[in-house]
């Protein structure tokens, strides 16, 4: 790598003369990530998730262990770089070096090449275990056995423009795309599952299997568990309605618009738009009917109603459910999944990138979404751990701002490794706050 030793003088300056240079020595601009390695180590996703993957490669001649890989990788995720071609620009940093197990003076860590023959020797036997992985993370994570627990599942986009495998035209999406499945627990918003699929599948395709694997192993922590599920309507399909009665599972699922259900229905909602006309104030009212379909569905369902109407309209919508509980608490119950699932996967787009699949391998890219769900995931707990009110619902984005973005100058000692951090840092009271609790003890 050439050294740049030019000088930039800045004219803007008036009071002295404003100079840079590239001679600050060994130095990072992301400090903060000492927190999460050391928090890793507590709860030691990443080495679990390494476990999981066989190592091929002949011990006499491997270069970068592959626990270092995985948490070289899961690291720049979390600090911001999510692209493997990030691993190249990054492999001489001390600091990464440091929370991988190197010192500054050491080889040089992965690169892309490097991880792209990580990521192409997955398969899918390996995807799945890595999934199973997450649900008992999440089981470990917490400190007392669950009472009770709600799913929520959903699958979203995930747009593709090269040559990558399985990936098809989807008409709904207007675009050439993948179609991953995600659930999630609604109360902590822990990832549970992260799956890719190919582009053309329906959004329920696979999903029994799925929730059957993930229900297995919460069941077999905590037998006593209440699990419920909420979906919207792409989900009402009569196959998985009938398994999750089968498996004591409540379910409040959004279902389409029949005429059938107009005409049961058609009695309220003249109603409410009676209402609206005699006041000329917006009404939204809900109720309860029993509805069986002609031939798909062995029995009756109790179908909560909401009709909505105001100047622009009637709004009239239908969720199907076997969670007890008055129309409209079930109802706005069924509505908060968007802001949890749909949170979820916005923060995995937006602040982890998790879209960014462009191997052509299906395998390779399916286990790029785990590595980003894993760098979630391990978020989300860091953040439940330190348990700084003012962080409490902190996006990653903000984390990164207050917490892992502070420029640091490395000094290589006999004895040791010292990174000083920025001394005008403003958010040096947050560092030192996680700092101490990532030291204590776990509660549980």
């Amino acid at each position: 790598m050439t050294k740049c030793t030019k000088r930039h003088v800045f004219t803007f300056f008036k009071g002295a003369q404003l100079t840079s240079d590239f001679s600050g020595g060994a130095t990072t601009s992301d400090g903060g990530l000492l927190l999460v390695r050391q928090f890793d180590e507590q709860v030691g996703l990443s080495e679990s998730f390494s476990k999981l993957i066989r190592d091929p490669r002949d011990p006499r001649f491997i270069l970068h262990d592959q626990l270092a890989l995985i948490r070289q990788r899961l690291y720049q995720i979390v600090a911001g770089y999510e692209d493997a071609n990030d691993a190249t620009l990054l492999r001489k940093d001390p600091l990464f070096k440091a929370v991988t197990g190197r010192r500054p003076e050491d080889l040089d860590l992965g690169s892309q090449p490097t991880f792209s023959r990580l990521e192409n020797r997955i398969h899918s036997g390996t995807l799945e275990e890595l999934n199973d992985e997450m649900v008992r993370t999440f089981i470990r994570s917490r400190v007392e056995p669950l009472e009770e627990i709600t799913l929520d599942i959903d699958p979203s986009e995930a747009r593709t423009y090269g040559q990558q495998e399985l990936t098809f035209f989807n008409g709904h999406y207007d675009s050439y795309m993948y179609f991953p499945q995600f659930v999630c627990d609604a109360n902590s918003r822990f990832l549970l599952a992260a799956v890719l699929r190919p582009g053309k599948v329906s959004a329920a395709d696979g999903a029994l299997l799925l929730l059957a694997r993930i229900v297995q192993l919460l069941r077999a922590a905590w037998p006593k568990i209440r699990i419920h599920l909420r979906a919207d309507s792409n989900f009402a399909e009569p196959h998985l309605l009938n398994w999750l009665e089968e498996e004591g599972i409540a379910y409040t699922v959004g279902i389409g618009q029949n005429s059938a259900l107009k005409a049961l229905s058609a009695g309220f909602v003249k109603t409410v738009e009676s209402q609206f006309e005699a006041t000329g104030q917006a009404q939204r009212s809900f109720t309860s009917l029993t509805y069986k379909t002609q031939k798909t569905w062995a029995h009756a369902r109790r179908i909560v109603v909401k009709v909505e109407v105001t100047k622009l309209g009637t709004n009239v919508r239908y969720v199907v459910v076997t969670k007890g509980g008055r129309s409209k608490a079930l109802y706005e119950w069924y509505t908060q999944r968007g802001g949890t699932i749909e949170d979820v996967i916005e923060q995995l787009k937006n602040g982890y990138e998790a879209d960014r699949m462009s191997c052509h391998r299906f395998e390779a890219n399916a286990f790029r979404l785990l590595l980003h769900s894993a760098a979630y995931n391990l978020m989300l707990l860091f953040r439940e751990h330190i348990a700084i009110p003012e962080l409490n619902d902190a996006d990653i984005q903000t984390l990164r701002i207050k917490l892992i973005k502070v420029g640091a100058r490395i000094e290589r000692t006999v004895r040791r490794i010292w990174i000083r951090l920025s001394s005008s840092w403003p958010f040096a009271r947050l560092f030192q706050q996680a700092f101490l609790a990532v030291m204590s003890p776990s509660p549980g």
